[in-house]
C-alpha cells in the first residue's frame, strides 16, 4: 500500500472544497423562478399573484392583483381597476433564509365609462425575509409607498417553478 504525503492529501481536499464552493455559488447565481400568492403583494392589492426570480445577489418580482370596482352616483358600475407592481430585490446572502431589500413601482390598469388607461402608481421601498426551500417559498416583509406616505406589511406563499 502506497503512503500519501500529507501535503498531497491536503491539496486534494482544498481542490475538492474549491470545486464544491464554486459549484454551489454558480447554482445560486443561476437563480430560480417561483410563483406566490401574496397579501398586500403586489403593492396596492390585498391579494395577488406574483412571479419571483431570485438570483444572487439580485432578483426581481412582478405581480398582478386585486380587482376593485367603483360606482357612479346612480349606483351603476363605472370602472374597474387592477393593480400590479414590478420591483428589484437585493439579497445580501444565500441560504434557506434570505433577507432582502426591495424597491419598485406600483401600477394600475383601469377601464370604465370614462375610458381606460394605465397609470404608474407610487414608487415603494422595503424589505423582508424570504424562505427559499427546495419546493416552497415564503416571504414576510414591509414596504413604504413613497407618494402616498403609507407603510404596510406584505407576505407571500408559493412554489418554485
Amino acid at each position: 500500500m502506497k503512503h500519501q504525503h500529507p501535503r498531497t492529501h491536503g491539496s486534494r481536499l482544498a481542490l475538492a472544497g474549491l470545486f464544491l464552493s464554486t459549484f454551489t455559488t454558480l447554482q445560486a447565481q443561476a437563480g430560480s423562478w417561483g410563483a406566490l400568492v401574496g397579501y398586500n403583494n403586489p403593492a396596492g392589492s390585498r391579494v395577488g399573484l406574483n412571479f419571483l426570480y431570485q438570483g444572487a445577489p439580485w432578483g426581481f418580482e412582478f405581480g398582478v392583483g386585486g380587482l376593485a370596482t367603483t360606482t357612479d352616483s346612480s349606483g351603476e358600475k363605472s370602472s374597474a381597476v387592477t393593480w400590479g407592481d414590478i420591483d428589484i430585490k437585493y439579497y445580501p446572502s444565500t441560504g434557506l433564509w434570505r433577507p432582502f431589500l426591495e424597491g419598485g413601482m406600483a401600477f394600475a390598469l383601469g377601464a370604465g365609462s370614462a375610458g381606460s388607461g394605465l397609470s404608474a402608481g407610487s414608487p415603494f421601498a422595503g424589505g423582508g425575509l424570504l424562505y427559499s426551500g427546495g419546493t416552497f417559498l415564503f416571504h414576510i416583509g414591509g414596504d413604504y409607498k413613497i407618494n402616498e406616505r403609507v407603510a404596510y406589511p406584505s407576505a407571500g406563499f408559493g412554489f418554485r417553478l
